[in-house]
């Protein structure tokens, strides 16, 4: 039979390479909430990992400022449509 120092060793080795693993898989950015209104003069656009909990489209503005949209609404839909057109 191991000595108990032998199976803690081998429990907590194998508890800290799981975490390790599953954690190259995460996301790296999700939206929880979205902009309520029409995002002026966005520059470009990017959508968000099929991982995250909401999916979302995240408006990036002159500033730099990332915004999150709502991928239903008509109006992100005709926004990603203009973005597009003018690259």
């Amino acid at each position: 039979m191991l000595p108990a120092r032998t199976v803690l060793l081998l429990t907590l080795l194998l508890t800290f390479s799981l975490h390790h693993a599953t954690a190259h898989f995460a996301p790296v950015e999700c939206c929880f909430k979205y902009a309520q209104k029409r995002i002026r003069n966005p520059q470009s656009f990017y959508v968000t990992s099929n991982d995250c909990p909401k999916p979302a489209v995240v408006f990036v503005g002159v500033n730099g400022d990332e915004i999150c949209a709502d991928p239903k609404k008509d109006w992100v839909d005709k926004t990603i449509k203009r973005l597009q057109k003018k690259n």
